[in-house]
């Protein structure tokens, strides 16, 4: 009775080229997101390069004006401030290009289980019309089982991203606010 409720979908060629179309279209989506987070990272790490290379000329240039021991404490404070306040800069916006990736990838895994879900509840619907009599309540307890997981896993996912967005904001203030106070009594 239930072996011909699971039995494998026929397809023809139409349903072939479709299905392979869209795992094409998958992959390279997820190729598109992978290479878009490379890319941000390089561009991240071209603009500090490029930032750290003009203070340093910098640096060089107004250290080669300090002349005695006092002169060069004074500059070391006045350094201790800004690389802190980069560092944090530059950590920020890593931060934001992984959160950027994370949220992209997220919302592909989120379609994938959305659609399977579908796909599975358009199987379990065929089945119904050729199910066996009586086996319409074995087929509804499956589909509502479906149902419900597909509902507690939106709730949860949505949940946890909310979590662990704010997880992750409240841990970089902190991490701000520490190293504002550290920079704060170095220079002091």
């Amino acid at each position: 009775m239930f072996k011909d409720l699971f039995k494998a979908p026929q397809f023809n060629t139409t349903q072939f080229a479709d299905l392979s179309q869209a795992n094409l279209d998958k992959t390279l989506r997820l190729t598109n997101i992978a290479l878009s987070s490379v890319e941000r990272l390089v561009n991240l790490q071209i603009g500090i390069t490029r930032d750290l290379m003009a203070e340093h000329a910098e640096t060089t240039k107004a250290l080669s004006s300090v002349k005695d021991v006092q002169g060069l404490v004074a500059f070391q404070r006045q350094l201790a401030q800004p690389s802190v306040e980069k560092s944090m800069s530059v950590a920020r916006n890593v931060f934001d290009a992984a959160s950027a990736t994370q949220q992209e990838l997220n919302s592909l895994i989120e379609e994938q289980v959305l659609e399977f879900n579908k796909n599975l509840l358009a199987t379990l619907d065929k089945a119904t019309e050729n199910a066996p009599a009586g086996s319409g309540v074995a087929v509804n307890a499956l589909r509502n089982v479906v149902e419900t997981a597909s509902n507690t896993y939106d709730a949860v996912s949505k949940t946890g991203q909310k979590i662990a967005s704010e997880l992750v904001s409240a841990t970089v203030n902190a991490a701000e606010a520490g190293a504002k106070v550290v920079a704060t009594k170095a220079a002091a």
